[in-house]
């Protein structure tokens, strides 16, 4: 019992003669016919009554026309699933991020996607650029989102963008009234300074400071950016962030400024080498890409032009 003979039965129920099968499945009339024949000497029992040119399907070819039916639809299922997939309904995306964006937009952009697409799945952890990179890098993950720059011999980094840090503090904060808070309006400040664990954003800030001869009064520090608006919050001063985790302040009922000098912040989405970003990968990149610069200006940049 093999597919062709399955099929050429399944017809033959289906269409109630041996040529109007032939047709169906684009073969010749005894083509069908041995096909048939041989089907029954495998299975032991007679599927059709011969008469007068026509053929008459037995109680035998009934039954076994049941089960037969339940192997074409579970075939149906099969194919609808592969066309699915060939159309990326369907499917699971594995994404990991750096926590800038983890902890700020990329909840709402990762629940769209998901709604939109029914058939999608996701896997989403939250680990430091250099994780993401080696996870992304060692296929663990379909995509990453990093701060930049990375380096790796396992990884392609596609879209970049800059992206200018903000200072946030307290509605009644003495800095709010002002447009913009500068370097040097942070001297004797208290201060909510970013971690040296966060190493090229610390050194971009203290750069900025120093040059302008303004010591903060630094009450705590924190490696992330969102635990940084947490004290904030909580009233220990004013901080420096990323402008995704400022956003998410002042809807908060917080203020947030332009800092200047700009400190510069720089992400980018990368995949595993040789491995192009296609499907949903690209749809990801593309929908993620379109919410975030409905949310501020994003500079695209190409990452050989990020510096320290």
């Amino acid at each position: 019992m093999n597919a062709k003979q399955l099929a050429a039965f399944r017809a033959v129920m289906l269409t109630g003669s041996m040529s109007e099968a032939s047709q169906m499945l684009h073969v010749s009339q005894p083509a069908v016919s041995r096909l048939i024949k041989d089907l029954e000497d495998g299975l032991g029992f007679t599927l059709f009554d011969r008469r007068n040119s026509r053929v008459f399907a037995t109680q035998a070819a009934h039954s076994f026309f049941r089960e037969v039916e339940r192997h074409f639809i579970g075939m149906d299922s099969l194919t609808q699933a592969a066309e699915k997939i060939r159309l990326m309904k369907t499917g699971k995306l594995r994404l990991a991020s750096a926590p800038v964006l983890a902890f700020s937009e990329m909840p709402e952009v990762v629940a769209r996607f998901l709604r939109q697409r029914d058939g999608v799945s996701a896997s989403f952890v939250t680990y430091t650029s250099v994780e993401v990179m080696n996870m992304v890098g060692s296929q663990q993950f379909d995509l990453g989102v990093v701060m930049l720059p990375v380096e790796s011999t396992e990884i392609a980094v596609g879209d970049c963008f800059q992206v200018d840090c903000q200072c946030i503090m307290a509605p009644g904060h003495p800095l709010a009234q002002q447009a913009e808070v500068h370097a040097g309006d942070l001297h004797e400040q208290d201060f909510v300074a970013i971690g040296e664990q966060n190493t090229i954003t610390r050194f971009r800030i203290d750069k900025e400071l120093r040059d302008a001869q303004a010591r903060p009064k630094a009450r705590i520090e924190t490696p992330l950016f969102i635990t940084a608006q947490a004290m904030v919050k909580e009233g220990l001063g004013v901080s420096i962030v990323d402008p995704f985790t400022a956003r998410r302040y002042v809807e908060q009922g917080g203020v947030a400024k332009p800092f200047l000098p700009s400190v510069p912040l720089y992400f980018g989405f990368i995949t595993p080498l040789n491995r192009p970003p296609r499907g949903l990968v690209q749809e990801f990149i593309d929908e993620c890409t379109e919410h975030l610069s409905q949310r501020m200006p994003l500079q695209r940049i190409d990452p050989s032009q990020v510096v320290i």
